[in-house]
């Protein structure tokens, strides 16, 4: 069903753009609008799926799983207002290839000027021819006099669309490279946004406590604080990145990229966060320590507010 809906759209789009001839800029611009509600319809099925971890999450007894997903959510909320920007950005590109199809249509029109002026012009020349047979001197004059006109009226227009043609493909450059450049920061600030944040949502995901070879009574849970910290220290690199002071001294490297070296041991390795001043590690606090009547009035505002925000952006 969806690929017969999106095959109906691009031979749509194929009919609509046929008499103008720009079937292919025209594709293109349909492509990328699709690009872009994909994109939107991707962050909002995310967004919808964190509120019904969360609602879950505040059903459980474990303060482990509850607070777990709580951080998760707030970070699910970053990440939903990063994916935002990066579509108000693809729509930015579209509307470079619109503005491209726009000044594609004003060279048509200045084609269309010069195609009037000639056939103007060879209109006015075959009366010239007739009069002159007929004798008509002043006639011929007068004619003689348009044919003129017609002819300097047809060599500016040629002037005009030559440097309509011009102008267009020097501004049509710019527009693509500009278009491309921007396209490429965007990418790059979404990849490490989303590095930001779903670092923290592993860090977060670590404070789980390890069930291997114990009693669930021995089961300690020293996450909130640390979970908490994530959740700050992500939204305020998010907050402080810039994309221009992050690629601004990047070095271009030529030739091939050095060699690949791999970790010594994977395994053995502990995870580790820079931007974390404490290690991990599992205090000798129960579950029910956590359950503070705090955490449940927190609750019981997020589920009474949580179907107040919505997914869905423009």
């Amino acid at each position: 069903m969806e690929k017969a809906s999106k095959a109906l759209r691009r031979s749509s789009v194929r009919l609509k753009s046929m008499s103008s001839g720009y079937q292919e800029l025209s594709m293109v611009i349909s492509e990328l609008r699709g690009v872009r509600s994909t994109a939107k319809a991707f962050a909002e099925a995310q967004c919808s799926a964190a509120q019904d971890m969360l609602k879950w999450s505040l059903t459980e007894e474990n303060p482990a799983i509850r607070d777990t997903f709580f951080q998760l959510s707030e970070l699910s909320a970053l990440w939903t207002e990063v994916q935002k920007e990066f579509a108000d950005h693809l729509k930015e590109f579209v509307i470079q290839f619109e503005m491209i199809l726009e000044g594609e249509h004003h060279v048509d029109q200045a084609r269309t000027h010069v195609a009037a002026s000639e056939r103007r012009a060879v209109k006015i020349k075959n009366k010239l021819n007739k009069a002159s047979k007929r004798g008509n001197v002043e006639e011929t004059r007068q004619l003689e006099m348009k044919l003129t006109e017609a002819k300097d009226s047809c060599d500016l227009a040629q002037i005009e669309m030559s440097d309509r043609i011009q102008e267009n493909e020097g501004v049509k450059l710019i527009r693509v490279k500009e278009g491309l450049l921007k396209l490429s920061d965007s990418y790059l600030e979404l990849a490490h946004k989303c590095h930001i944040i779903h670092e923290a949502h592993r860090d977060i995901a670590y404070q789980i406590p390890d069930v291997h070879n114990k009693e669930l009574h021995e089961i300690t849970y020293a996450g909130p604080e640390l979970s908490k910290q994530a959740v700050l220290t992500a939204k305020d690199r998010v907050r402080l990145y810039n994309r221009h002071a992050e690629h601004a001294g990047a070095p271009v490297h030529e030739g091939p990229p050095p060699p690949y070296s791999p970790p010594r041991d994977l395994c053995n390795t502990t995870p580790y966060n820079p931007y974390y001043t404490h290690p991990f590690y599992i205090s000798p606090h129960t579950f029910g320590s956590h359950e503070t009547n705090d955490e449940n009035s927190s609750n019981r505002y997020v589920l009474k507010h949580m179907n107040k925000e919505k997914c869905v952006y423009t």
